[in-house]
């Protein structure tokens, strides 16, 4: 990818997130991926899933189609079925996994609960539980688009850390980031400028996805993080 425009001054301290791990350079979701990111991202953000057995597992899809080279839905498959299958060479990892493999490293984790389509019951309660068997209650940020789940994750674990997943913002945000007492709202790049946006940029965290592109981050200051595939395309330039 060629490099055409240059972080503005502000954009030093713009955080950075790798977006399912280094998934432009390895299979996202993955251990390889997550390890690679760790020189160059400031967090990590990856998508979790219940199996049949009531297992986390780390992947973004409710099917496991596109990302590995089996067929069917992760909500059918047991944690054994699941881990026969690869992904470019890997298994699907679990969740205690990726919390083992974070643990030693200076880096926050952002869970991404995946409660759009189906609800996962039990899934706040075993995420949080996962957590704290690594003690990373305060480096791991959970959000979803399904607010019911950060409701119900916020009952188990009111010292949880919240982000509310949005795409340029919904005329209910404000109440449900306020409900939730959320530290931060996870957004698309168009979400800056947002009449909403002004409501909530100086009251949480800002962090916008995914952004690939240079070219792509808004004109206006007013976030504090992105989530790329291209974390250290972007690293370098926040360097210079």
């Amino acid at each position: 990818m060629r490099l055409t425009r240059r972080l503005p001054p502000w954009g030093s301290n713009m955080l950075i997130y790798a977006h399912r791990g280094y998934s432009a350079k390895y299979p996202e979701n993955t251990l390889k991926a997550f390890e690679a990111a760790f020189p160059h991202a400031d967090g990590i953000e990856l998508d979790v899933q219940l199996s049949k057995d009531g297992r986390l597992v780390v992947i973004h899809d409710e099917t496991v189609d596109r990302t590995t080279d089996g067929s069917g839905y992760v909500k059918d498959m047991t944690l054994r079925q699941l881990r026969l299958l690869r992904s470019g060479g890997e298994r699907i990892p679990t969740l205690e996994e990726v919390l083992a493999l974070v643990a030693p490293h200076d880096i926050t984790l952002n869970v991404e609960l995946k409660t759009d389509r189906f609800e996962y019951a039990g899934i706040e309660y075993l995420a949080w539980l996962a957590t704290e068997e690594f003690e990373l209650e305060k480096r791991v940020v959970f959000s979803s688009f399904n607010p019911d789940t950060l409701v119900r994750l916020r009952e188990v674990a009111p010292e949880a850390r919240i982000a509310v997943l949005t795409g340029d913002g919904h005329p209910d945000l404000l109440d449900v980031v306020t409900r939730l007492k959320a530290e931060a709202v996870h957004a698309q790049p168009e979400f800056v400028g947002t009449d909403m946006w002004e409501k909530l940029k100086q009251q949480v965290a800002i962090r916008l996805y995914t952004i690939n592109d240079p070219n792509e981050l808004p004109k206006l200051t007013g976030f504090d993080a992105i989530m790329t595939d291209e974390v250290e395309l972007f690293q370098l330039m926040r360097s210079r």
